[in-house]
C-alpha cells in the first residue's frame, strides 16, 4: 500500500468528463515481417512483463471520507482483455483517419476500479504497418517514467528478450478501515516532520524569491499576465490532434550556429507557428504569448512510476516577425526563468499532505467546467509545450521497428492547446492536442511547425556564412 503524493493525486482530483487527466503515446511502426500476428505477439509481451512495471499491477483505493489522497494497492487479477484492445482503420489507413481516431479515443476515461492504463494495437495503416495508442494515467506517470517504461512496453531489438518469471506473492488483501486510516495520519505527520527539516531552505528560497521581486519592480512590464487567446477558454470533451517531425540534427545545427540549445529551438519553432496560426485568424495579441515549460526533477537514474516535475514560465516572443530576434529573446527569457527556478527548487518538500483537499480540488474543477469560468478569467499562460528526451536506439514491436513515437498529452480549461515534443532516434516527434472547439484546425498548426522550422534554419545558415 502506498499513498499517492498531492500533486500525484491532484490529476485525479482535476479529472472531469471534459478534462481527461492521461496522457499517451503513438508509436508508428513499420510492417512487421511475414506471417507475424502483431496483437498476439504485442499481448503475451506484455503479460510476460506486468511484473516488472509496478503501474500494471496496481490500483486507487479511497481514503475512507476522502479526507486525504488514495493509496495505490496491488491488483492480483489484470484483465488484460480490458487493457490491451485491437482495432483496425478502414481503406486507405491514412495518417489523418489514425489522428481522428487517435482523438477520439484520447477523449475516454480510464476506469478508476482498475489499473489505470490501457492500450490499443491499431492495423491496417498505409504500406502495411500499424500502430501502438498507449494510454496511462498522469496520476501515476510523467514523461520521464513514461520513457523508462517504454523500454518494457516495447523492446531493444526485433526478437523479444526472455524475462525471468514474476516472483512467487501472497495473495494480498485488501486494506481494512483502520490500516487506511491509520496509514493518513502516517504519513500526515511524518510530513509534518519534513516541512520543519526543510524549514531552513524554504527561509533563503523566500529570501531570493524576496530580492528578485525587488528587482523586478524596479523594471516596468517586468511581470505581467499572459495575454487573452483563442486556446485561453473552457475546453469541451472533444479532441483534436496533430501530428509532424524534424530533424533533431538540424535542430541542433541551428542552435550551434545561433549559441541556443535544443529546447530554445523548439520553443521558436513553436512560437512562429503559434505566431503565423493566430494571424492568419486575426487573433494575434500585441503582447507576447507565454508557455508553460514542464521541467524534470528527477535525479539521473530514477525511474519511479510517479510524477516528480514542476513548472516554469518562459515568454514566446511572438510580438518579434524576424525569426532571429525571436529566437535571441526566447534564450534570454528561458535563461531568467530558470535562474528564477533555481533560487526555489529543493527548497519545498516534494509532498505536502492537506486534509480534506480531495473534496476542494474535486470541487474546484466541477466548478470550473460548469461555469466555464476560464472564459472569464485573466490568462496565466497561452500555452503548455513539453520537450521529453527519449531512446536514442532503435525500438521494436512484433518484431517490427517503431518509426515514430508521437506524444499525446492534456489540453484542460484555461490552456485549449498543448504541444508535447518526444526525440527519438533523429527525430524530434511533435503532438499537439487540443479542444476541438477551440482548435478545431490543429493540423495546420502542425504543419506551420514545419514551415516556421525551414525558416528558423534558412536564418541561421545566412548567419553562418556571414560569420
Amino acid at each position: 500500500m502506498e499513498r499517492l503524493s498531492t500533486l500525484d493525486a491532484s490529476f485525479l482530483y482535476m479529472e472531469t468528463p471534459e478534462t481527461p487527466m492521461h496522457v499517451a503515446g503513438l508509436g508508428i511502426f513499420a510492417p512487421p515481417p511475414a506471417g507475424a500476428d502483431v496483437f498476439k505477439d504485442f499481448h503475451d509481451h506484455i503479460a510476460a512483463r506486468l511484473h516488472l512495471l509496478p503501474f500494471f499491477e496496481r490500483r486507487l483505493n479511497a481514503i475512507p471520507a476522502s479526507v486525504d489522497n488514495p493509496v495505490w494497492i496491488h491488483e492480483a487479477n489484470v484483465d488484460l482483455d480490458y487493457h490491451i484492445r485491437q482495432m483496425a482503420l478502414p481503406r486507405p489507413g491514412s495518417m489523418e483517419q489514425l489522428r481522428t481516431l487517435v482523438a477520439r479515443l484520447h477523449m475516454i476515461l480510464l476506469d478508476r476500479s482498475r489499473p489505470l492504463w490501457q492500450y490499443y494495437v491499431i492495423e491496417g495503416l498505409e504500406g502495411g504497418g500499424f500502430a501502438v495508442y498507449v494510454k496511462m494515467h498522469h496520476s501515476g506517470i510523467d514523461g520521464g517514467a513514461g520513457m523508462a517504461a517504454l523500454d518494457i512496453i516495447f523492446g531493444a531489438s526485433p526478437e523479444p528478450v526472455p524475462v525471468a518469471p514474476p516472483p512467487a506473492k501472497s495473495g494480498a488483501a485488501e486494506p481494512t478501515l483502520l490500516e487506511l486510516v491509520g496509514k493518513t495520519y502516517e504519513d500526515f505527520w511524518a510530513q509534518q516532520r519534513r516541512m520543519l527539516e526543510a524549514l531552513p531552505d524554504m527561509g533563503k528560497a523566500l529570501a531570493n524569491v524576496g530580492c528578485r521581486l525587488i528587482e523586478d519592480l524596479g523594471r516596468p512590464n517586468a511581470v505581467t499576465l499572459a495575454p487573452k487567446t483563442i486556446f485561453n477558454v473552457a475546453v469541451s470533451k472533444q479532441r483534436s490532434f496533430g501530428t509532424t517531425t524534424i530533424p533533431l540534427s538540424e535542430v541542433k545545427a541551428i542552435g550551434t550556429a545561433t549559441g541556443s540549445k535544443v529546447n530554445d529551438v523548439v520553443m521558436a519553432v513553436c512560437s512562429g507557428a503559434l505566431r503565423r496560426y493566430l494571424l492568419e485568424r486575426s487573433a494575434l495579441p500585441k503582447e507576447s504569448l507565454i508557455a508553460a515549460l514542464p521541467v524534470s526533477l528527477r535525479e539521473p537514474g530514477n525511474t519511479d512510476m510517479n510524477n516528480q516535475v514542476t513548472m516554469m514560465l518562459c515568454s514566446l516572443s511572438t510580438d518579434i516577425a524576424d525569426p532571429l530576434p525571436r529566437l535571441a529573446a526566447i534564450v534570454a527569457s528561458s535563461q531568467d526563468s530558470k535562474a528564477r527556478l533555481g533560487d526555489v527548487k529543493g527548497a519545498m518538500p516534494t509532498d505536502i499532505s492537506i486534509l480534506g483537499a480531495p473534496f476542494v480540488m474535486t470541487g474546484l474543477a466541477e466548478w470550473m467546467g460548469r461555469t466555464k469560468a476560464a472564459d472569464q478569467m485573466p490568462a496565466m499562460v497561452n500555452v503548455l509545450i513539453s520537450n521529453v528526451p527519449g531512446p536514442r536506439r532503435p525500438m521494436y514491436c512484433a518484431g517490427a521497428q517503431l518509426e515514430h513515437y508521437f506524444p499525446v498529452s492534456i489540453p484542460s480549461h484555461g490552456g485549449a492547446l498543448n504541444i508535447t515534443v518526444q526525440s527519438y532516434l533523429d527525430n524530434l516527434d511533435f503532438g499537439l492536442i487540443g479542444c476541438r472547439a477551440a482548435v478545431p484546425d490543429i493540423q495546420d498548426m502542425a504543419d506551420m511547425l514545419v514551415e516556421e522550422f525551414e525558416t528558423l534554419k534558412q536564418a541561421a545558415h545566412l548567419l553562418k556564412e556571414a560569420s
